[in-house]
């Protein structure tokens, strides 16, 4: 490497000799050097690695993908057949379910008639059955009367009445009515006169015999009051109707008298009611038994409807999961198709990437083993190649050092550009849209001012390195001065305590003493800030952001060599190239205002769009490289290849 600070200080003279112009080399020149080449293989290295791992891996990613579209394949192939099993089996059950569905509403049809039948003839029987109820309730307060008189009745009852030798005529003629309920002998009926009242011939001797009886009193109480026939009734009704027949008048006879009266008018009148409401109960029952036949009826209809809806149902169940599955299988079929066509547009959508990443994954390591040769260069070129001019440059980098690479034996690469290796597209685009032509040497400048390890010293006569500086630097808060300005001292202090840019315009050969611990970067740490020493003067500095550019209009200064191991001295003198970007864009100016103005735009969106382009090349690059799992099931990857297509 010290072959290249001799190489170049003996190219030195040559370059005073034709062009009458001083540039000293010194052992600073070759510090920055080694500087220079460290800070730039160290970035470009890690830059290799990073892209290397990301390609590979975007690659690795990338034929996974294409493994799994052949698998896909063989699976969607056997999912299209048990698909269309699916489908088939699914048809079969829908037949079949069609047809019990109709047997069933067959069915159903029928227990409808059946059951509204039924329904219909329940109707009429609740109805029926309500009158037949309603009409023996009228009886029912009699019976029970009836059965409370014959509950108050006491044997004493019973032997005080068998003591009268001759009752009166109103027990006579109950006890006669008893008779004839209970349908034991009496005589012929004759009428006779007692006490100046017309009444039937008694049988009381038959009605003592029968209150002997031990069980007179339970036979009444259990009497079966539907055995009473119209003939009873008819041999009954004299009795009745005669008016000694009452309770108010039995009353004033004897207690038991009362009782009997009321149980043989009670047993008359439900015998009237219940020849009404007998038949009607007789028919009553029929129409009962035909309810329950018809209920019958309709239990075995409904048993058989249910056991053809349970069939149904379990058909239907069947053909819902049938469905299920061939819904399942679909499902997975479409996902299939889905992966795979999104496979196929991102394996066609990054056919030419792919093989550009192939042909870079083979390059790295021939990259990485001629990186030595390559920063050796552009190192070169940053520490030594700013204060000569076009055509020198071009034999120091073209000539000097690839001899000296050849000679040597050190790999490089062929025809390196520096340009390309130390900036890109939306770089180099970007100072464009601030002013800086577009020729080799003005894009070399460019690097020379951003990139070496040393100040600049602009050799400017034209003013160009001084406007692109003000474009370049002013949405960073750049402030210009000079010597001659005043304030100066207050200017520079200001802009090295809040990191703003500095730039001194119009200097001579020799710079104020003022920023010699500036320009040799004396920082000092104390704590998180630095400081620096101004003359006798402390000052505070942020040494991560403040910048200082130097620019001079002498078309040929000569700095001292004491300066020029200070600085890094770049000639700006414009090229024809350069002196016809910029004639032409003053005279479209003047006379086009609009075009300019237009090309400006223009210029400003072809360097967004280079922007773009590399964000998104390095996102989809990042995003291939760092994918979990399959390519396939990240759809962002798909969406960021379209918006890159």
């Amino acid at each position: 490497m010290a072959a290249v600070h001799s190489m170049v200080q003996s190219a030195t003279l040559e370059y005073f000799e034709k062009y009458r112009r001083n540039v000293y080399i010194t052992p600073k020149s070759y510090l920055s050097f080694l500087k220079s080449y460290q800070n730039l293989y160290e970035e470009k290295h890690k830059a290799i690695k990073v892209l290397a791992d990301k390609i590979n891996n975007g690659l690795t990613k990338l034929l996974e993908a294409q493994e799994d579209v052949s698998k896909m394949k063989i699976e969607l192939a056997g999912s299209e057949i048990i698909l269309a099993e699916a489908a088939k089996k699914s048809a079969e059950l829908l037949k079949e379910i069609t047809a019990g569905t109709a047997a069933a509403e067959k069915t159903k049809t029928s227990v409808k008639v059946i059951a509204d039948t039924a329904n219909e003839k329940a109707r009429l029987i609740g109805g029926e059955k309500e009158e037949v109820e309603r009409d023996l309730e009228a009886a029912k307060p009699a019976l029970v009367e009836a059965e409370a008189a014959l509950n108050a009745i006491r044997p004493e009852d019973i032997k005080s009445l068998k003591a009268y030798k001759n009752p009166p005529v109103v027990i006579k003629i109950i006890f006669d009515g008893v008779l004839l309920l209970r349908r034991r002998p009496v005589l012929k009926c004759q009428m006779v006169e007692e006490k100046s009242t017309l009444c039937y011939k008694d049988n009381y001797s038959v009605s003592v015999t029968m209150m002997n009886e031990s069980s007179f009193l339970s036979d009444l109480q259990n009497f079966a009051k539907e055995s009473i026939t119209d003939e009873d009734i008819e041999l009954l009704s004299p009795y009745v109707e005669n008016p000694l027949f009452t309770t108010e008048a039995a009353s004033k006879a004897s207690g038991l008298a009362v009782g009997l009266c009321k149980w043989v008018k009670a047993m008359f009148t439900y015998h009237c009611i219940a020849k009404v409401v007998i038949p009607k109960m007789d028919a009553l029952r029929l129409k009962e038994h035909e309810l329950s036949v018809a209920q019958r009826k309709l239990a075995n209809a409904n048993s058989e409807l249910q056991a053809a809806q349970d069939l149904l149902d379990e058909m239907q169940m069947k053909f819902d999961s049938a469905m299920a599955e061939k819904q399942r299988l679909q499902e997975e079929t479409d996902l299939t198709k889905k992966r795979m066509d999104a496979a196929n547009a991102l394996i066609y959508g990054l056919a030419g990437e792919k093989l550009r990443w192939t042909a870079q994954s083979a390059d790295f390591a021939a990259e990485i083993s001629r990186l030595v040769g390559d920063c050796a260069m552009a190192s070169a070129f940053m520490s030594y190649c700013g204060p000569f001019n076009k055509t020198f440059r071009d034999k120091l980098l073209h000539e000097y050092f690839v001899h000296s690479m050849e000679t040597r034996d050190i790999n490089f690469t062929k025809n390196l550009s520096v340009i390309d290796m130390l900036t890109n597209d939306a770089i180099r685009g970007e100072w464009n849209l601030q002013g800086l032509p577009t020729d080799d040497l003005s894009i070399q400048n460019g690097i020379l001012t951003t990139r070496a390890s040393r100040y600049p010293i602009m050799v400017d006569p034209q003013g160009q390195g001084l406007s692109w500086t003000r474009d370049k630097e002013a949405p960073c808060g750049l402030k210009e001065t000079s010597f001659a300005d005043k304030g100066f001292r207050s200017i520079l202090e200001d802009c090295l305590s809040s990191g703003k840019p500095l730039l001194i315009a119009n200097v001579e050969e020799e710079l104020d003493p003022v920023l010699d611990a500036i320009l040799d970067k004396m920082f000092v740490k104390r704590g998180k800030q630095a400081v620096i020493m101004l003359g006798d003067k402390e000052c505070d500095v942020d040494a991560d952001h403040f910048t200082l550019f130097v620019t001079s209009r002498l078309p040929n200064p000569h700095f001292t060599p004491e300066l020029s191991a200070r600085v890094t001295i770049i000639d700006f003198t414009v090229t024809m190239r350069g002196l016809e970007d910029q004639l032409l864009s003053r005279v479209v100016l003047q006379e086009k205002p609009e075009l300019q103005e237009e090309r400006r735009k223009l210029l400003e969106e072809v360097n967004e769009y280079k922007k773009r382009i590399m964000e998104l090349q390095d996102d989809l690059l990042f995003r291939l490289a760092n994918c979990s799992g399959s390519l396939l099931d990240d759809p962002e990857i798909i969406d960021v290849l379209n918006i890159t297509k």
